[in-house]
Order: structure tokens, then sequence, then C-alpha cells
């Protein structure tokens, strides 16, 4: 029997063709659980259900109200949730003698507004206890330039779990986030053009190699199983290969 035989499991952020969200998707389907995809275009979700035998839901990460009606839907399978987890997020660059509010806000309600209130439905959901994972970034661990609101509201979440373990302990909930180094996905294929940049993060990193999204789905597979990990609660992994030991490469 396959170990997450019997759960249900929610993923955010499942519409790409080559991202964290699809494959932690595909990675705990394979291990038996029932995946409940979601993002704000449904027919890639539909595509990525069919595939993993789960269930695709639209959703808006800016709507309290479509968040509420994800978990829903959700726990309308078995009764419950087990797992969640947060793999939406925008990409922002731009220097903070640049920034405006209107620039600034679109990262943070998908970011951060978006998954506090997904901790809050998920909670309400986990019945029985669960694991609660968000993807996080490097870059909320090593300053670079540009990066303030990007990196400051993944930094942000960062803590948050760590209010969150302590708020939903007595549920049986856990929660942690995986801080990935830079790897190839839908949203930072263009850094993967630039062959400099690569050579810089590969000379950065201790493992002497890029990471991957099967390194991603691997980890998230082990901080969803309590049978792995349940006495890891409020914890942000690294997954970056040892390079946060350093620092970010200077371009």
């Amino acid at each position: 029997m396959s170990t997450l035989t019997g759960k249900t499991a929610v993923v955010v952020g499942a519409s790409g063709d080559n991202n964290f969200g699809t494959g932690i998707a595909r990675r705990l389907a394979a291990e038996g659980a029932h995946v409940v995809v979601a993002a704000r275009r449904l027919e890639p979700l539909e595509k990525l259900a069919e595939e993993i035998n789960g269930t695709a839901v639209s959703c808006d990460m800016t709507d309290e109200t479509s968040i509420e009606n994800l978990f829903s839907v959700a726990a309308g399978h078995s009764g419950k949730v087990d797992i969640a987890v947060y793999s939406a997020g925008i990409h922002s660059a731009v220097a903070i003698a640049e920034l405006t509010a209107d620039e600034i806000r679109p990262t943070l309600e998908i970011s951060f507004v978006g998954a506090l209130l997904f901790f809050k439905h998920a909670a309400a959901a986990m019945k029985e206890g669960g694991s609660v994972v968000t993807v996080s970034s490097l870059t909320a661990r090593l300053p670079g330039a540009g990066l303030s609101v990007y990196a400051g509201a993944r930094a942000g979440i960062d803590y948050a779990i760590r209010v969150a373990a302590v708020e939903y302990g007595d549920q049986g909930i856990r929660f942690n986030s995986i801080a990935a180094g830079l790897i190839e996905t839908d949203m930072t294929s263009g850094f993967f053009g630039f062959e400099p940049i690569i050579d810089s993060h590969v000379n950065a990193t201790p493992c002497g190699r890029m990471g991957t999204i099967d390194d991603m789905a691997e980890a998230a597979l082990f901080l969803a199983d309590d049978q792995r990990s349940g006495y890891i609660n409020g914890q942000v992994i690294d997954l970056s290969g040892g390079q946060h030991n350093g620092q970010l490469p200077r371009f």
C-alpha cells in the first residue's frame, strides 16, 4: 500500500506545464492520495486531474470565498482534508527606489494574504490533523537586489508558519515550508537561457548542480507524510543544495 492511500491533498498553483505545484500533485497522487488541484485557469487543471485521477477546482487566491469553496469541495471527497500545499506566487523584481504601491500589492495579495487565508481554511478542513506545506524561496533567506517584495512576502510566510504551528498544534496540524533555490520552472525558465547565471549558481552550490522539480516533489512528499516527518513542525527546509550557506550570485 502506498503511504498516502486514503488521504486527500489540496495543491494550489498546479496549472503550469512545468512548475512545482504540478510536480508535487503528481508525486502525491503516485503515493496514493486523492489530489485536488487548484489555480485560476481551469483547463490545464482538468488535464492534470484526468492524468492523476484527481479533482480540478478553479480558485482565485485573492478571494477568500473562492478559497473556502476549494476546501469545501476537497473535503467533500472523504469528509476531510489531510494535506494542503501552497505553491502559488508571483515573481517580482523591482528595485526599492522604483517601487509603487500598485506594484507591491499583487505579490502580497497572492504570496502573503492568500497564503494566510489558505492556512485558515486548510486547518478548518483538517478534522483529524494534517500537514500544510508552503513553497518558499532561497531569496527569503539570502538577500538579492530587486527582490524586496517577492522575498519579503516569502519571508513573512516562512515566519507565519511558526505562528501557525503553535496555534494549531492542539489540532495535530503541522506547518512547514520549503525554501527552494533557483530551479527551472515555467516562471524561472527565462534565467536558464543565460549560461553565466546558471554557472554562477552551480559554482555557489556545494552539491554542484541545479535543483529539479523532482527534488521539490520529494521534499513536499516528505513533509506531507506523517510517517516520514511527523515530528517536524514550524520549520523551513532549505532545498538549495547547500547554497543557503553562502550568498546569492551577483550579476
